[in-house]
């Protein structure tokens, strides 16, 4: 085994003339990085952003210089984990799984959307995620998932649209990497993670490596339907006509029933951001989606107005008379004053409701606390409701069923040794 920063240790599994060697998401959740090596092949699954270590190091006076310093303190996976890769898979792009484009070495890199990426980088510009841009600041050569002939790829649920997991075969071993994933779509029309697992799993899979985020998690179970339940009793007993609403902007599937009930409940949705504008119109427009009401994109500044194929165009200002629920991400809590501002309306009393689908140690929830100062100082109630975008400990057992694997590799968890002896009672 070898460590980076003295903080990470590799951990090596042999099957065969197979090796799987685990260089992030051993005992953690988030941050996950796995090569396979055989004598005909060198591929690697993820390579993520760690955000424990990250918090741990950077903040506010301290950043990092550069993406070498990132895989030094052992917030991205070292450069000799790249020795010998030929081609690199993202399984979704949550960035504890993306990570830096900025890759050592002459390797394919094959994304879930090359567009989704692109129109996602546009906010890295500022602060520390400036490292994550490819080295030419393009991405151009870039390929999808779907595109690669050496893998078999299968889309799954996730709070991150879209998501896949992979089938790889080596010279003696197949083995099944699932990403982060939900058992069941929030929608029939969205990929169904069962049947895309049984696919993958045609003849044989020899080591299952498989997430395991909600093993051990203090959490409240929320099904989707008492997540609509959730969401609807809130906008029932609200009277005030500006509503304020936070989902992760790659969330595409918690998004839709947010969308579909505020439409029910009167409410125009707008996005001020022209960041999340644009990927949720991306999204929309892969999944060929027929929006039930308007959106409205509403830029914060007249130099960011952008032509957006499944928005309407207006001013804030001109929106003053309408009910409304105006989406910001997270990080740009701030904007909250300024458009009070300009709706010449009063924030005391106002509602701010967050959608969660990941744990508070993962990526879009690092700022929760100063989120919530923000809100407080400017008046607002925050609710938080929270969807995981991952599978239940209950649902395992019909997991491994379906898979039937012979070995398996828990990644993603704090409860790595919980899933192992449940593994081995349900094979």
């Amino acid at each position: 085994m070898k460590s980076y920063a003295g903080v990470c240790d590799m951990k090596a599994y042999s099957f065969g003339r197979t090796r799987i060697k685990v260089y992030g998401g051993l005992n953690s959740i988030g941050g996950n990085c796995i090569v396979v090596e055989s004598p005909s092949k060198r591929v690697m699954f993820d390579q993520g952003v760690n955000f424990t270590r990250l918090k741990k190091f950077y903040g506010f006076s301290i950043r990092p210089d550069s993406v070498e310093e990132l895989r030094e303190m052992g917030v991205l996976p070292p450069r000799e984990a790249y020795d010998g890769v030929e081609e690199l898979y993202i399984s979704h792009l949550h960035l504890d799984h993306l990570g830096s484009l900025n890759v050592p070495g002459n390797l394919q890199i094959y994304l879930p959307s090359v567009e989704l990426a692109g129109a996602l980088s546009r906010a890295w510009w500022f602060d520390w995620k400036q490292h994550l841009f490819p080295q030419t600041l393009s991405f151009t050569g870039f390929s999808t998932v779907t595109e690669s002939k050496n893998i078999m790829a299968a889309k799954v649920s996730h709070s991150a649209y879209p998501s896949y997991a992979f089938r790889l075969e080596t010279d003696d071993a197949t083995i099944l990497y699932t990403g982060d994933f939900r058992v069941s779509p929030l929608y029939p029309q969205f990929a169904n993670t069962l049947e895309g697992f049984r696919e993958l799993s045609v003849d044989r899979v020899d080591v299952l490596i498989t997430e395991g985020t909600n093993f051990s998690r203090k959490m409240n179970y929320l099904s989707v339907q008492q997540f609509r339940t959730s969401i609807k009793d809130i906008l029932e007993k609200y009277k005030r006509n500006i509503l304020f609403i936070s989902v992760h902007p790659l969330d595409l599937e918690s998004t839709l029933i947010v969308l579909e009930l505020l439409w029910k409940h009167g409410f125009i949705p707008v996005f001020t951001n022209p960041y999340y504008a644009t990927l949720l119109d991306l999204q929309i427009n892969s999944v060929n989606y027929e929006a039930e009401g308007s959106l409205i994109f509403s830029p914060l500044r007249t130099s960011r107005i952008r032509l957006l194929e499944n928005f309407e165009t207006a001013f804030i200002s001109s929106l003053k008379n309408a009910r409304i629920a105006i989406f910001i991400p997270g990080y740009d809590i701030k904007s909250i004053k300024t458009i009070v501002n300009l709706l010449e309306t009063d924030s005391s009393g106002l509602v701010h409701i967050t959608v969660f689908g990941e744990p508070i140690s993962e990526e879009w929830v690092v700022e929760e606390i100063k989120v919530s100062n923000w809100l407080k100082l400017l008046g607002v109630t925050n609710l938080r409701v929270h969807l995981s975008g991952h599978y239940y400990p209950f649902e395992f057992k019909n997991l491994i069923g379906t898979i039937k694997p012979k070995e398996m590799i828990p990644i993603h968890t704090n409860s790595p040794d919980t899933m192992k002896t449940l593994f081995n009672r349900y094979k």
